[in-house]
């Protein structure tokens, strides 16, 4: 026979631990995955109730750059939906008016959520409900090295579409240039797009993704351009940044970045160099996603690419349609403004770059007499489905430009 006191004790045992599980945190937090940042533990920290204090990694000095790089992994234990709050503290209130606006995905799911944060100084905060599961949150969508692994496995299956390994990182990472069509007309003029310089725009390779599909659609105008032109892809040309989370790749050191000629000694610069040397295309296309929001950037090397596709461009997502543009011109001395409009004097580019050396679509206009720009179609307002859909669009509108040329 068990006494009252023994009956007692076992419910008090019982009672202790149903609160123990209770308290039990059922939300964890890491930055331990591919596209992660911060990737050390003790850059993230509990703070109690399914709150994290979360401290980015900076390649270098936050002086030198944006430091746009953050994305964690959530997972949720428990039995349903659970309340987290994750508290970015970016160690600088410098640069903060990028950093309002997150995005949330649940593992399994295609598209991901636009979050707005709140922003006291150097901290922004971000309340949410989490789903059972593995969900992920970062600054921008991510595309990460695995994504672009299986990109690449994907179209070596393909027989419309020619894949090369140029090189590999400095930590040993591949390098993949992707020629549509595989086997181009004697005559094909080369289009060439490239895109993670920065290794935090994501959003060049579901661009990327979005012109690929536009091509091996069948549709009547990609098969004529297919026959008019070699298409080539370096999907992701700093693969080191992109594993690591970051805004650029601490390879390269004193806040120069792949998108500029004045970097350190880089296997994964030297890759882009050479392919670009041996394939000598007619158009450069660099895609970058800016954090600015509302508008779209045309950064171009001549007047023609910038009006042209400022018109031909359609409006994607909910932002409206506004550019700022930018071309070079022999006729003026000085850097000027007109409205959203600024461009350079050919004359002074050699003193303009001075400390970048030049950008890839420079390079191209320099050695190759290309047609060369960079593009920035931030996120804000837009899905992975836009984007793509954006893509496409910038190939068929660029393709418009240059047989109006030839």
């Amino acid at each position: 026979m068990v006494s009252s006191h023994a009956r007692d004790s076992q419910a008090l045992k019982e009672a202790n631990g149903a609160e123990m599980e209770k308290e039990k945190p059922t939300v964890r937090v890491s930055g331990r995955f591919d596209g992660g940042n911060p990737k050390s533990a003790s850059h993230i920290t509990s703070a109690g109730n399914s709150t994290f204090i979360v401290r980015p990694t900076w390649e270098n000095d936050p002086g030198r750059a944006l430091g746009l790089g953050f994305a964690v992994m959530v997972e949720n234990t428990g039995p349903g939906p659970a309340p987290l709050e994750v508290r970015v503290d970016w160690g600088t209130t410098q640069h903060m008016e990028y950093k309002r606006v997150y995005y949330l995905n649940r593992e399994g799911e295609e598209d991901w959520s636009e979050l707005e944060a709140a922003v006291e100084g150097q901290i922004a905060s971000l309340k949410v409900n989490v789903g059972r599961g593995v969900s992920y949150l970062s600054l921008s969508p991510m595309y990460n090295y695995s994504n672009y692994l299986a990109f690449v496995d994907a179209l070596r299956q393909r027989p419309e579409a020619r894949l090369d390994l140029v090189g590999k990182s400095r930590l040993g990472r591949e390098i993949w240039l992707i020629r549509v069509p595989p086997k181009p007309a004697p005559d094909a003029e080369g289009i060439f797009f490239q895109c993670r310089n920065n290794a935090c725009d994501s959003a060049g390779n579901f661009m990327i993704d979005g012109m690929v599909r536009f091509l091996f659609s069948g549709d009547r105008e990609a098969e004529e351009l297919m026959r008019r032109f070699i298409f080539c892809f370096l999907p992701m040309t700093n693969p080191d940044g992109v594993f690591d989370g970051l805004e650029r790749n601490t390879a390269v050191g004193n806040g120069a970045h792949l998108a500029t000629m004045n970097t350190a000694p880089d296997p994964a610069h030297d890759a882009i160099r050479g392919t670009l040397e041996a394939v000598r295309p007619r158009v450069f296309v660099n895609l970058h996603n800016w954090m600015i929001p509302n508008v779209d950037g045309l950064l171009c090397n001549d007047e023609l690419y910038a009006r042209r596709l400022s018109d031909l461009l359609p409006p994607v997502g909910r932002i409206p349609k506004r550019y700022h543009r930018e071309w070079y011109s022999s006729a003026i001395t000085e850097v000027t403004e007109r409205g959203d409009d600024t461009i350079y004097p050919i004359s002074k580019l050699a003193e303009l770059h001075k400390e970048s050396g030049g950008t890839w679509k420079d390079f191209c206009r320099e050695g190759f007499d290309a047609r060369a720009m960079s593009v920035e179609f931030p996120w804000r307002g837009r899905t992975i489905d836009d984007m793509g859909n954006l893509g496409a669009a910038l190939l068929q509108s660029v393709c418009e430009i240059r047989k109006g040329e030839q």
